[in-house]
């Protein structure tokens, strides 16, 4: 017989947008015990899983915060409301809660009246009714006090029958009939039940009672204040508006991000953070939209995972028009899974690129051909175990559809040599991290002196500021005498000499401290920089670290940084 042995939820918090798919535990008729499916279209002896999903609605209505979706709101927008932005954009937990976030809800409000202007709408009076008073913020429109049992405008339509519990006076309304559900803003501040059972093929009726799981309320996915692009060339800083940005001739944009795959993404690493924070469903979403939404001709992502590169990024991305190129580490140290294997992904657009060439470094092969030219026999395992760490590194060579050749070299290939990588992690093997990035930049000289390329380098290098690889970056040689090299039980970085690289490598960053002139904005970016390094504070930021580890180096003697993104401060 077919019958459910455990169900959970990924998390008990559900988030508006974000897909939720219970783990569900069968046993199935010959008592194997699976967590797949088992559908109608598919019975198993002629039964099959049937699920459904309730909204459950009393009559009181909590309205959430939109910046802090864990608290309740207690005040309301009316601008929101005259500008017909979604309802449940408009709560906040308190008068603080709306300053401090008023310049990201500012522009919800400037998006709206442009889309009403260029529709001609009309300006409607704005009545506020039934608040206790009114809060007024200097230049951000009226802000509404609840009172007791407030409205939250969202009233369902239900798709499916609706019930009523006579005992707790609940409502539920059915809203979906498959194994997953997504939360809508009708669902917001109201509780989810799922439910699941299994049902005779023939007769059609269940086979004992529905197992079930109840959800929390249900909370609106909070919205990231958006960071500017920042003109950096010349004396003058300036904005520029990522939505409208594009590629003139000759300019390209790169993003780099380490968007942390979600095997690493535990509640035991990061138990400061929400479940509901953590799940992957929440999180691809939020990542997809920053992602897109800076407009990048380049990107290089890491800690990518086989699955969600096959399954979620490569096609997302490609509806936006981005080709895509990935490496996934080796494994001779893994167990487990093999989907959860992380890797590189490089993408460009189509329209700005195409793809000439690419190269895979692994650093595993370059470890076994450095042990077999220097390392003793009897001491070959322990140097591999040592060296041996995963770690990969994704070069492409791209064309550029949009370069401006110029009367000098008419009709000259205008190419772009993009490095991709993730340096290995462990603090410990500060050698194994210089040697993974030397062995990283003597490949792409070798690549720059065939084909004379202008050089991107980008990723998660594990490296701080002022560290071995960070020297050998950004200056070309490591000191002798630098502390780093203390650490080198296999002799692999002797004589430190060997140390060193011709490529004119400059890191993007480092053009705020070169940048002319003052104001308000510029002093802000120098101010978020390390004024020994000339490096942003930060790029990592997590309860056990707060420090930069990636970045973007380039050539100096082919390409110029026009614009960076803006640097934040961390708030404690």
């Amino acid at each position: 017989m077919l019958s459910v042995v455990r169900v959970h939820l990924p998390s008990e918090i559900p988030i508006v947008g974000c897909e939720v798919t219970p783990y569900v535990l069968l046993r199935r008729p010959d008592g194997a015990v699976s967590t797949d499916d088992v559908p109608e279209t598919a019975p198993a002896d002629g039964q099959f899983m049937r699920y459904r999903w309730y909204r459950i609605q009393s009559d009181r209505k909590v309205p959430i915060c939109s910046v802090h979706p864990m608290e309740q709101a207690t005040i309301q927008c009316l601008g929101c409301l005259k500008s017909k932005i979604p309802v449940a954009k408009s709560y906040h937990c308190s008068a603080k809660c709306f300053s401090d976030a008023w310049q990201h809800h500012k522009v919800l409000h400037e998006r709206a009246s442009s889309a009403q202007n260029e529709n001609g709408a009309e300006e409607e009076e704005l009545c506020g009714s039934g608040g206790s008073g009114v809060l007024s913020t200097a230049g951000s429109g009226s802000l509404s006090n609840f009172g007791q049992s407030p409205s939250i405008n969202n009233e369902p339509v239900p798709l499916y029958p609706s019930g009523t519990d006579k005992n707790s006076g609940e409502t539920w309304y059915e809203v979906g009939r498959l194994r997953t559900y997504t939360p809508t803003a009708a669902d917001i501040g109201h509780a989810l039940k799922f439910e699941c059972v299994a049902v005779d093929s023939e007769k059609r009726s269940p086979i004992g009672p529905p197992t079930s799981v109840m959800t929390s309320h249900v909370i609106p996915a909070p919205t990231p204040t958006p960071r500017r692009l920042i003109q950096v060339n010349g004396d003058v800083l300036g904005h520029l508006d990522l939505d409208s940005q594009t590629s003139s001739l000759g300019t390209f944009t790169v993003l780099s991000y380490n968007i942390l795959a979600d095997t690493y993404a535990t509640s035991d690493a990061y138990s400061y953070c929400p479940t509901w924070a953590l799940t992957w469903t929440y999180r691809r979403q939020n990542l997809l939209r920053e992602i897109i939404g800076y407009h990048a001709d380049i990107i290089c992502l890491q800690e990518v995972q086989v699955n969600h590169f096959e399954d979620f990024f490569s096609p997302e991305l490609d509806r936006h028009g981005y080709q895509a190129l990935y490496k996934k580490r080796t494994t001779e140290v893994y167990s487990g899974n093999p989907m959860a294997i992380d890797g590189c992904a490089t993408f460009f657009r189509r329209d700005k690129f195409s793809h000439v060439k690419k190269y895979e470094v692994e650093f595993n092969k370059a470890a076994q051909s450095l042990t077999d030219a220097i390392i003793p026999s009897a001491q070959k395992r322990l140097a591999l175990n040592r060296l041996i760490k995963d770690n990969i590194a994704l070069i492409a060579v791209l064309e550029a559809k949009f370069a401006n050749h110029g009367a000098e070299n008419p009709g000259k290939r205008q190419l772009l040599c993009v490095a991709n990588t993730h340096i290995n992690v462990h603090q410990d093997l500060k050698d194994v991290k210089l040697w993974e990035v030397h062995t990283l930049l003597k490949g792409l000289e070798k690549i720059a002196v065939s084909a004379d390329i202008p050089m991107l380098v980008c990723g998660d290098f594990n490296s701080p500021p002022g560290s071995s690889p960070h020297a050998l970056l950004a200056m070309g040689k490591v000191d002798q005498h630098h502390p780093d090299l203390a650490i080198d039980p296999l002799g692999i970085l002797r004589p430190p000499s060997k140390l060193n690289h011709q490529l004119p490598l400059v890191s993007a960053y480092s053009a705020f401290a070169r940048m002319v002139g003052v104001g308000y904005d510029l002093e802000h970016q120098r101010r978020r920089t390390d004024p020994a390094t000339n490096e942003p504070l930060f790029t990592n930021c997590t309860r056990d670290f707060t420090g930069t580890v990636d970045y973007i180096f380039y050539t100096a003697d082919s390409l110029t940084v026009d614009s960076l993104l803006e640097l934040w401060m961390r708030k404690v």
